[in-house]
């Protein structure tokens, strides 16, 4: 390369240079910006909470970023340089609770398992002895090498999920089609997170969400496996590199998740099924040509055995699943319940549907057009192996599209959303292929430039669309699951200085989750704790009569995030104003503990107001280190 020839590409490439300049820059101060505003309590919503300058900086990178990579700078290096900043830009999203300083994120399942993961720290509980150990052993361990803290270690373990899933997408896309837009297109598909649907799979802590999200390496690994005709050097034998990862990837999803691994187990099986057809009829065909998948679907179906076959839990799930495809329960009776709680706030399943469904249901139909496209004859820019590669997804999704139907008629609450999330992996591989395919084409237009900031700027609002439903937030009618270290301190006290004899409730939902975390998820304390589900009624919360509700001396904590999520958000739907003002009122009603985000109430029918803060057991104002609030 000449001189000239330098000077000449840099030339031409000014103007992209320049503007993934102030990508990078508006990412950087947008970053800086959310870091130098950390959380200081309870945010009911953590995009209202976070300054504005971060999601003015991060639009701006994405939308660049976006339009460099989907007009085609001119040089490979650029073209890289473009996704990265995508990619990092919307990551940065995703890692907001790690930037803005949370002490935890995730209620409700998550906290249970940074109980599990404390108690694989202890040496209370072996991984072997829980059904999927994967990110709490994952998590432990990163604390130990990287000396941080456990609950700091588990957020890192979610977004490094995140991470993976982001970057095996496009390399799944890149084994359906090699045209030029595949890769950022790929990126931007796997950004979207459409396997996250707030319902079955959410954004925190959850192995389900996990194993999803490392679906992909699964199917990318099985793409190079089937395709290996020996030019590999193989390990010994038949056994090649390629393998060996696909079988330590397979064991790994039974460890994440063993209900996940089910989905991709029936899928080596239909696989190994339609080599085996086209083997018999059709041996011209690329999927007769491919490696066999029987050894690695046996060496799959051991392992998901082995595993699997040792708890009970097993055989619970499927005699309840079984009992409730029999029974008269209507299907998807958890939905009903909702979209009935949605109507009385305002809001209509219709408009749910499109917040959490809308991108998705676009790629639903890219991916449906994309799948008869291939099995109606030939795409042109997919060759044989990557036609082939499609029929693997296709019959990928037919487990879990099963399940999901079992599950929906067996009204098995929300666990059908679960398979949808699994699917929904599927789609976004599919989708991001059948969309690359159709940019590839757009491209012979000469009007390309306007043509990329149009795509560009279309596909910067469906990730607008999907990022502010990422979240659990007011958007989708559900609070934001921060949890401050105040309501963990508070607990912590109010179970270590509590009277054994007093029961426990809790607004909306018992101390469950909290017990989890203080003793440790399947300790004997924890599963013995008698009001783990306690719930203070909300008739008697609200009208005045809270003493008459409970048989015996209870304790009640109250803390910021119960306020805002039922005041707030809810204005009072179950718990009003008014019964939280009555809980510093009445007679009967005592605070034996505070801090500024966390209060326990004493709740003694009998006591008439004498205020004696030894009979509950709770100690001191001073009990949860934060003084009397």
């Amino acid at each position: 390369m000449t001189a000239n020839t330098t000077v000449d590409e840099y030339r031409e490439t000014r103007r992209t240079r320049i503007a993934l300049l102030i990508g990078f820059v508006a990412l950087t101060l947008a970053v800086i910006a959310a870091h130098g505003a950390p959380t200081e309590g309870y945010e009911l919503s953590i995009y209202r909470a976070t300054p504005l300058p971060f999601w003015i900086g991060v639009g701006t990178a994405t939308l660049l970023g976006l339009s460099v990579a989907v007009w085609g700078p001119g040089t490979k290096r650029l073209g890289h340089a473009a996704t990265l900043l995508t990619g990092a830009s919307v990551l940065s999203v995703v890692g907001l609770p790690i930037i803005r300083g949370y002490y935890f994120y995730g209620k409700g399942d998550s906290l249970s398992h940074l109980g599990w993961a404390r108690m694989f720290e202890t040496g209370g509980l072996h991984p072997i002895g829980m059904r999927y150990p994967g990110i709490h052993t994952i998590s432990a361990m990163l604390s130990k090498a990287a000396a941080i803290e456990l609950r700091f270690a588990v957020l890192v373990t979610v977004f490094v999920f995140f991470v993976v899933f982001l970057v095996f997408v496009p390399l799944c896309v890149g084994a359906i089609t090699d045209v030029n837009p595949a890769p950022v297109v790929g990126i931007v598909s796997g950004l979207l997170l459409l396997a996250i649907n707030n319902l079955g799979t959410h954004a925190v802590a959850y192995p389900t969400t996990q194993a999803i999200m490392f679906a992909p390496v699964v199917l990318y690994l099985l793409a190079g496996y089937v395709t290996d005709r020996g030019e590999h050097r193989r390990l010994w034998g038949d056994a090649t590199a390629v393998g060996a990862c696909l079988a330590l990837s397979t064991t790994a999803i039974v460890i994440l998740h063993p209900q996940q691994a089910v989905n991709l187990l029936g899928a080596f099986v239909l696989i190994s099924m339609l080599q085996y057809l086209y083997r018999r009829f059709d041996r011209e065909h690329a999927v007769a040509e491919h490696r066999q998948l029987y050894a690695q679907t046996g060496v799959f179906a051991l392992v998901f055995l082995l595993w699997s076959a040792r708890y009970d839990r097993v055989y619970v799930a499927v005699t309840d699943i079984a009992t409730g495809l029999v029974s008269t329960t209507t299907p998807g009776g958890a939905v009903t319940s909702r979209a009935a709680s949605l109507t009385m706030l305002g809001g209509s399943l219709e408009e749910m549907f499109v917040k959490l469904f809308g991108v998705s249901l676009l790629y639903v139909v890219l991916a449906a057009v994309l799948v008869v496209a291939v099995l109606a004859g030939s795409v042109a820019r997919i060759d044989e192996d990557g036609t082939a590669y499609v029929q693997y997804l296709v019959l990928t999704g037919v487990p879990a599209a099963g399940f999901f139907v079992v599950f929906l008629l067996a009204n098995a609450k929300t666990q059908y959303f679960r398979y949808h999330g699994f699917l929904m992996a599927l789609v976004t591989i599919i989708g991001a292929a059948a969309l690359a395919i159709g940019l590839d084409r757009l491209r012979a237009y000469r009007s390309r430039r306007l043509l990329s900031i149009v795509v560009a700027g279309v596909l910067v609002a469906f990730l607008a669309l999907q990022m502010i439903a990422l979240y659990s937030s007011p958007y989708i009618y559900q609070p934001n699951p921060q949890v401050t270290e105040a309501e963990v301190d508070g607990y912590s006290a109010a179970l270590e200085h509590r009277n054994e004899s007093t029961a426990f409730a809790g607004i909306r939902s018992g101390p469950r989750r909290f017990v989890d975390l203080y003793y440790g998820t399947t300790t004997q304390a924890a599963e013995q704790f008698p009001w783990r589900r306690n719930v203070v009624p909300q008739g008697n919360f609200r009208n005045g009569t809270l003493e008459r509700a409970f048989d015996g001396e209870t304790y009640v904590p109250v803390t910021e995030a119960d306020i805002e999520r039922e005041l707030v958000l809810y204005d009072g739907f179950r718990y009003n104003e008014a019964g939280f003002d009555r809980l510093d009122e009445e007679r009967e009603i005592d605070r034996v503990q505070a801090n500024d985000q966390f209060r326990l109430y004493y709740v003694d029918p009998d006591a008439g107001g004498t205020g004696n803060l030894n009979a509950s057991g709770a100690g001191g104002p001073n009990a949860s280190g934060g003084g009397a609030g």
